[in-house]
């Protein structure tokens, strides 16, 4: 057997490479932390609404008077910052004012394993001066109930919601809400119901969540349903009840810059709620301008269609209109007008500083200052 000394020469410089073991550099318990949530803030389209955003300033009202504000919204990705799913966020927002007036809330919407498991959290502390007219639709029309009262109140609820076809989650549901009312002017609006209220709930949710973002949705819909038990013997004492709670919201782009938005919402107890635990219209997200809980009663339906039109780069605004009631039966129910415009500036890519005014019957109006659109 011939062997060229080409080959030979070959054969004896064909050798296997090991390269060098290298040990990384320890982490501390932050970076670790920090490379776990965090993504690139330089991110491509789907992963620009990551990262930290701070937000605030100063207020005023009748109630509350001066006050100042401030609210953070960080949107993050659980270990897999290159994914098509929407960030999870957490919106975290405080406020105080010379009146004693103070807030704190804490909503976290955390998406896990791919998108297998969504987990949503909401925590609210308050104590304020406000107005109270009583119950039924009747008292709160009545102008010559208004009373003032002191009003502290805390909520926690949460679920975890397991994905069963794409889109479709259902999960459990708990509830807890603390609610005192102190130095009530007409403490006969009550109806001889307890200044303190304690309530306890547990249930099920179902959610369709097919929204591309969920601080700023431009196409999607989001199907809500929960079904909570308050019974008597789970410590809630005379007012044991069933509530039933449902939310349908769409979005669709419109023309260039627009997108089109309708929300309808019930909310429906059975039983005997409290003051405290009744349906109440208007806050900063649904039937926007109304007092919030000037009227309350056993059930509420609302509804409303928005316009969002992006102006000039990071400027956009929003009109809409829409109504809503609160009614005990199906005789007591009255339409409630509700109609609005606002202003966007968009401080990150689908996370909006909006600030809003909304309008409805008797004469009820206000300025609303929030992150992330209202619905």
């Amino acid at each position: 057997m011939i062997v060229s000394s080409m080959s030979l020469i070959k054969a004896q410089d064909t050798t296997t490479l090991v390269a060098p073991h290298v040990v990384a550099p320890k982490q501390g318990f932050f970076k670790k932390l920090k490379g776990y949530i965090a993504c690139d803030l330089n991110a491509p389209e789907e992963e620009a609404s990551t990262g930290l955003s701070v937000i605030g300033g100063p207020h005023y009202d009748s109630m509350t008077r001066l006050g100042v504000g401030v609210a953070a919204n960080y949107g993050y990705r659980l270990r897999n910052c290159h994914s098509p799913l929407p960030p999870s966020n957490l919106l975290v927002k405080g406020d105080v004012s010379t009146a004693k007036f103070w807030s704190v809330e804490v909503q976290n919407n955390m998406i896990l394993a791919a998108g297998k498991y969504h987990m949503n959290s909401l925590l609210k502390m308050e104590y304020m001066p406000a107005y109270f007219w009583g119950m039924r639709y009747v008292n709160g029309k009545n102008a010559a109930n208004k009373t003032r009262m002191k009003h502290q109140r805390i909520e926690f609820n949460t679920n975890f919601l397991v994905r069963i076809v794409p889109g479709l989650f259902v999960g459990p549901y708990l509830h807890w809400e603390y609610n005192r009312a102190d130095s009530i002017d007409m403490p006969e609006l009550l109806e001889g119901q307890a200044r303190h209220q304690r309530s306890y709930g547990v249930g099920l949710t179902i959610d369709y969540d097919t929204r591309d973002y969920i601080t700023g949705p431009t196409r999607g819909m989001y199907l809500h349903l929960s079904q909570v038990f308050f019974p008597r013997f789970l410590w809630n004492g005379d007012y044991g009840f069933t509530r039933t709670d449902f939310r349908f919201s769409i979005y669709k782009k419109a023309w260039r810059g627009a997108v089109v938005a309708a929300d309808v919402r019930a909310l429906f107890n059975y039983g005997t709620p409290s003051w405290a635990t009744m349906a109440l219209l208007g806050d900063s997200y649904n039937m926007r301008g109304y007092y919030h809980g000037r009227y309350r009663d056993k059930h509420m339906l609302t509804g409303v269609v928005e316009l969002r039109q992006n102006v000039w780069k990071w400027l956009g605004m929003t009109v809409w209109a829409g109504g809503g009631t609160v009614f005990h039966d199906s005789h007591s129910m009255h339409f409630l007008p509700n109609a609005g415009i606002g202003l966007r500036w968009a401080f990150r890519k689908h996370v909006n500083i909006r600030l809003d005014y909304g309008f409805g019957r008797d004469g009820e109006s206000a300025f609303i200052f929030g992150i992330n659109e209202a619905f």
